[in-house]
């Protein structure tokens, strides 16, 4: 029975991806689209049944490996070997080797770090109220005036004073030139 289920689903799959090919190749896509759909069908359910009878193969292994009896732990835990020194890259035969680089670089980049942090903090306490107060000064030289940059078309043609401002002529353009003038 499960031969003849795999036989079936892999004809079937052959048979719908040659019809696949045949009926895009005649530009019959509506063909071509319930063809593409039973064999994506067919793929997924033969990809699933290889999936399945991987995974029941791993569980039958897994099931003989359970009727084994498995050791007591605590004689496995004793029968362990202990290392009694707890750092073996302090060993005097280890010291030529770089082993013993890593441990210091990390703790000295965690210093260095800390002290950094330390000094960024400081400073911007420090330099805060003093740096904002410059900028303050700084751009009020270079500030948006308080009202608008450019008039609007009935203030220019009310002739309000300033249409005799070069520098609102540059910002009007050549049609406010001839509406001021």
């Amino acid at each position: 029975m499960r031969t003849l289920s795999w036989i079936t689903g892999i004809v079937a799959l052959v048979a719908s991806g040659a019809y696949l090919v045949v009926y895009v190749y005649r530009w019959e896509w509506h063909r071509a689209l319930l063809v593409g759909v039973l064999f994506l069908a067919g793929l997924v359910g033969v990809c699933t049944a290889l999936v399945l009878r991987r995974l029941a193969g791993l569980e039958q292994r897994v099931g003989t490996a359970r009727d084994r009896p498995s050791p007591d732990p605590l004689d496995r835990l004793r029968a362990a070997p202990v290392d009694v020194r707890p750092f073996p890259w302090l060993r005097p035969e280890a010291f030529d080797r770089t082993s013993v680089f890593i441990p210091i670089l990390l703790g000295g980049g965690v210093l260095v770090s800390g002290a950094a942090w330390l000094v960024e903090r400081l400073a911007g306490a420090s330099a805060r109220s003093g740096v904002e107060e410059e900028l303050a000064r700084q751009l009020r030289d270079v500030a948006f005036p308080a009202g608008r940059l450019v008039p609007t078309e009935g203030e220019v043609l009310a002739g309000d004073g300033r249409a005799d401002d070069p520098a609102l002529r540059v910002l009007l353009g050549p049609s406010g030139h001839g509406a001021a003038g």
